[in-house]
């Protein structure tokens, strides 16, 4: 988490790098995040820091130990697949509503984004662009409670898969995956994209299953 990233010292910018850090994968489940250390290496207070700790709590990152601190949250095998289960109930549906809205303007919007995650390298760039092209492709639903939730899942899971992911492996896959999303949203063929999304989806879960350490 460079220093010279953070153009103020306001806790919305230490939250973005915290959260861009777990995303990546720099610490593990259950360890201890030190608001002393992160302000240290960040060159802000502690207080901003605090206020992003409590906020990464909010969206389920994060354990709260009372009289310790601030942990990274553990997730089991079964929280993954109730969590993936609810993604796939929740972004099916949202899919199956938006097909028809798209507009030209709509699909070449989605083009545009894939077109830049094709090229992407950094799993910053991936997370990003990923989440954007699912955000493109839901957007025609105007399902605004419905994507909060969506939102709130993807932050408890992307740390175990895009962590995992590598040129010549499931990120391969990935991109697959996204332009037959694409090929059906050309078509307005709801029933397909909700087909890809199903497996798209079914494929995540099993990087992010993968992703858990042995025990």
């Amino acid at each position: 988490m460079p220093a010279s990233s953070i153009s103020t010292t306001t806790s919305s910018a230490v939250t973005v790098l915290l959260r861009q850090a777990l995303d990546g994968g720099r610490w593990a489940s259950g360890y201890p995040l030190r608001q002393e250390e992160i302000a240290a290496e960040l060159g802000v207070s502690r207080v901003p820091v605090r206020e992003a700790l409590f906020q990464l709590q909010a969206e389920g990152l994060l354990d709260m130990v009372p009289n310790k601190g601030m942990y990274v949250r553990h997730e089991s095998a079964a929280d993954l697949r109730e969590l993936f289960r609810l993604r796939r109930l929740i972004e099916t549906d949202v899919l199956e509503q938006a097909v028809p809205l798209h507009t030209a303007a709509t699909i070449n919007r989605v083009e545009t984004v894939q077109a830049a995650l094709d090229k992407a390298q950094a799993v910053a760039d991936w997370i990003a662009g990923d989440r954007e092209f699912h955000e493109c492709l839901y957007a025609p639903a105007q399902r605004g409670e419905s994507m909060t939730i969506v939102r709130r899942l993807r932050l408890r899971v992307d740390r175990f898969y895009f962590a995992r992911m590598k040129p010549g492996s499931r990120a391969q896959g990935w991109h697959e995956e996204h332009h037959a999303l694409i090929r059906a949203l050309r078509r307005r063929d709801a029933k397909a994209a909700v087909r890809v999304l199903q497996a798209h989806l079914a494929e995540t879960e099993r990087s992010a299953l993968a992703a858990l350490p042995k025990t």
